[in-house]
């Protein structure tokens, strides 16, 4: 836990701040009332029999920290799975969001959609598209060529952390940096493609 998350659960667990702040100061990430509810009622659906349980990804998390008997840590996971999510689809495009950033119609956002060199996951009626995949004025470059590995019934906070998350193996000055920022600073050789398409491999498989 870094030092500014240190204090700011001092600061709550001495009552100088609420809940709703202290979170909102921990994630950087600004929550109104609804966003909460959204999440009280989450937490409520995983206490009732066949309500969503935690992600395989979030429970192994838990057990490698030796948290899995430890209800408050499970909570803490899916509080902070649900925080993830709810700035996710904040930050999302939408089909016509996507087409306006693109410069193109939104019939051809979907078929980029339909040909998987844009990904988008299901929000109710609507399609969003999460922002990993945008620079402020396009698409990440060379993007297209690797997004069809992406498979679609990945999480979409996965498919987020994927691009936007330093990888290991995509190193720059000796520093890992992101999908994004490895194919933005790139000049899009077959080579610098193949390294990202490992990448993505194996998340595909670590997440089998």
């Amino acid at each position: 836990m870094s030092d500014a998350a240190k204090s700011v659960e001092d600061r709550y667990r001495h009552g100088d701040l609420d809940f709703e702040t202290a979170v909102q100061e921990v994630t950087g990430t600004d929550m109104d009332r609804e966003v909460f509810a959204r999440i009280v009622h989450s937490l409520a659906a995983a206490e009732v029999p066949g309500g969503p349980a935690l992600s395989e990804h979030d429970a192994a998390l838990l057990e490698e920290a030796g948290f899995v008997t430890d209800p408050a840590a499970a909570t803490a996971a899916r509080v902070d799975r649900d925080i993830r999510m709810q700035h996710l689809l904040r930050s999302s495009l939408s089909v016509a969001d996507a087409a306006q950033r693109l410069g193109v119609t939104t019939a051809r956002v979907r078929q980029r959609l339909a040909d998987g060199t844009l990904w988008a996951f299901d929000s109710g009626r609507n399609r969003l598209l999460p922002p990993g995949q945008f620079t402020a004025d396009g698409a990440v470059p060379h993007l297209e060529k690797v997004l069809p590995q992406l498979g679609k019934d990945l999480h979409p906070l996965t498919v987020q952390a994927l691009l936007t998350q330093p990888q290991p193996a995509l190193t720059v000055d000796g520093r890992p940096v992101s999908i994004a920022a490895w194919l933005t600073g790139c000049a899009g050789t077959d080579a610098e493609i193949e390294q990202v398409v490992d990448v993505i491999a194996a998340a595909a498989w670590e997440g089998a």
